[in-house]
């Protein structure tokens, strides 16, 4: 979690335990709720296009290119919130998505300029050995769990229009995570990671953020409600050069990032 959200973080526990602390009375909960995810859009989990290298004392003398393309996802939200007497809300909010994407070669294997005659002649040897634009590389399944602390405000629209609510507010990476990648090679990809077949590769670190906001309608002790949330999270992990992913994007760094908007239905009881 990097310094910005810890901070976040501690500002908002002050906010909201104060008044807790200050008005112990009205703890109890008015009332509780349970949203679940029904759709929304996200950002398409594929790698940005780039180009592999054939090294020679340190030089590039050969390069191809690289495309990763989504091919499935799935993702999960669900949100159990408690509203005090005091207009405060604190819950727990469950996100999960998992997709897997295709990573396949773009174009036929060339010579650089500072390869020469060297180069011309790997990348003719590349392509005639292990195929050129089109080659499958592998397939690469990412899966990320976060448990977001829920904090916000309730707000009785009752003077405007009697049953309607409206309450926001922001979700903390606070109650754990988890995140990794795994990575299925085909036959050209183990000649050009080094060879292996598989790796599986967990971040150093990382952050994620949420936003939310809901709309109430209560009827006597019940309440349908439509929820909006927004999720940011990034990622990065420290890989070999010499072996697996590192080698074949040649970075020492796997990094990755995405943000989702995600629509809620869900229930409320009134006490």
């Amino acid at each position: 979690m990097n310094k910005s959200v810890k901070l976040l973080s501690v500002v908002f526990i002050v906010i909201f335990l104060m008044p807790f602390a200050a008005y112990s009375e009205m703890w109890s909960p008015d009332r509780v709720r349970v949203n679940l995810r029904v759709g929304g859009s996200v950002d398409d989990g594929a790698l940005a296009p780039g180009t592999m290298k054939v090294k020679s004392s340190g030089v590039s003398i050969t390069e191809a290119g690289y495309s990763d393309k989504e091919i499935d996802r799935a993702n999960g939200g669900l949100s159990i919130q408690y509203i005090m007497e005091l207009g405060l809300l604190v819950g727990i909010h469950l996100y999960s998505t998992e997709f897997t994407t295709s990573v396949s070669q773009s174009s036929d294997w060339a010579g650089t300029t500072a390869g020469g005659a060297t180069g011309a002649g790997t990348a003719v040897a590349m392509n005639a050995a292990y195929g050129g634009s089109g080659t499958a590389l592998g397939t690469r399944k990412s899966t990320t769990s976060i448990n977001f602390l829920d904090l916000g405000y309730f707000y009785d629209m009752k003077d405007i229009v009697d049953g309607m609510s409206i309450s926001g507010g922001l979700g903390l990476p606070l109650l754990g995570s988890s995140s990794k990648t795994e990575i299925a090679y085909g036959a050209t990809g183990y000649v050009l990671n080094g060879g292996i077949w598989a790796e599986t590769i967990e971040p150093d670190e990382g952050s994620a953020l949420s936003y939310f906001a809901d709309f109430g309608y209560a009827f006597g002790t019940h309440e349908g409600i439509f929820g909006l949330r927004s999720v940011t999270s990034s990622g990065s992990a420290t890989v070999s050069e010499t072996v697996g992913i590192g080698k074949v994007l040649g970075k020492p760094k796997f990094e990755s990032s995405g943000s989702s908007m995600s629509f809620f239905l869900g229930y409320g009881y009134i006490f």
